[in-house]
């Protein structure tokens, strides 16, 4: 009966069997972004593909539980050295981009069930990465982007829109007598917003719209000697973007995306109340809000200058009563 059981245990008819080894990380990652096909929107799908493209290229080849905190920990630490793809200015990958890889793998052992390797302090602190343009590189950028980039710009710079909403910005969707623009998609509710127009971006607006041979206001013209395809959009401006950059003179690394941080922190200067400022911008909460506001050093001090003032006139008011009380009491 001993040798029985024996016999039962290890040819595995005993109830008790060995786990099949975990997949290695290259099978890990197919598995996970079927899974996500299913499940995300296109873009976040596209961002996903994205970064196990680059994960794949330090992980591919092992096993899930091979994969350890410290291989993150160098992961992490060599990616962030690594320059920028068709980057002209030699820049490197930044933190943010990092980040959205690391929290990728996270997404890949979780789909797994496995226990991530990943840790809460391996992630970047993004707070301060981003900046706000002066008004002086604004007027050297613009002075030196070329169109469609010059009117991209001018757009995000003066109504706060994300850059993929002006991209997809349809004609149909721009009242000109109303002079909004109302943008139907997004990932929450406070995305789908009506958007109030300045006077420059309502030009913008009329010229374009009037352009436009699609539903695009931003349509994409075709190459010469191709025939034209008004369904087509523009979906980046990025090289634009880098050369008006470069041409400016701007030393400093800014994103498009910043001209957004810019709107924001210039429309909190100007007194605009932090919950129609949530509204504008198209953010669910105002914690969200306040990770846009940059103030700048000047506005620091215009805010240290004020708080003197106001506390000079509340000593001069003071000593003014007390002069008062005083003469009173001796009449």
């Amino acid at each position: 009966m001993e040798a029985k059981r024996k016999t039962d245990l290890a040819e595995g008819r005993a109830g008790i069997s060995r786990k099949p080894p975990p997949p290695r990380f290259g099978e890990a990652v197919e598995t996970f972004l079927e899974w996500s096909r299913t499940q995300h929107r296109s873009k976040t799908r596209a961002l996903h593909e994205m970064n196990c493209k680059t994960l794949s290229r330090f992980f591919g080849e092992k096993r899930v539980d091979q994969i350890t905190p410290e291989m993150v920990e160098q992961f992490r630490l060599a990616r962030l050295h690594e320059k920028r793809k068709n980057a002209s200015d030699g820049s490197t990958v930044s933190p943010a981009t990092v980040n959205r890889t690391l929290a990728t793998l996270r997404l890949v052992f979780n789909h797994l069930e496995i226990k991530s390797p990943t840790r809460k302090g391996m992630f970047f602190d993004e707070h301060g990465l981003t900046r706000v343009i002066s008004v002086e590189e604004e007027l050297a950028y613009l002075k030196e982007a070329s169109q469609p980039l010059r009117d991209v710009a001018t757009m995000i710079l003066q109504t706060g829109m994300r850059p993929e909403e002006v991209f997809r910005m349809e004609v149909r969707n721009v009242d000109l007598n109303r002079r909004v623009v109302f943008n139907p998609f997004g990932k929450t509710k406070a995305a789908k917003r009506l958007i109030p127009t300045t006077h420059e971006v309502q030009e913008i607006l009329q010229r374009r719209s009037s352009e436009a041979k699609g539903r695009w206001v931003f349509w994409s013209p075709a190459r010469p000697g191709q025939p034209e395809q008004p369904d087509l959009r523009i979906k980046s401006v990025r090289k634009a973007h880098d050369a008006a950059v470069r041409r400016a003179g701007i030393k400093d690394h800014f994103r498009l995306y910043d001209l957004r941080h810019t709107y924001a922190t210039r429309a909190a200067q100007a007194g605009i109340d932090v919950l129609t400022l949530a509204s504008l911008l198209g953010h669910t909460t105002v914690q969200m809000t306040s990770r846009y506001v940059h103030p700048t050093d000047q506005h620091k001090h215009e805010a240290s200058e004020k708080l003197e003032e106001y506390n000079a006139e509340k000593i001069i008011k003071y000593v003014q009563s007390v002069s008062g009380s005083l003469q009173n009491s001796l009449q």
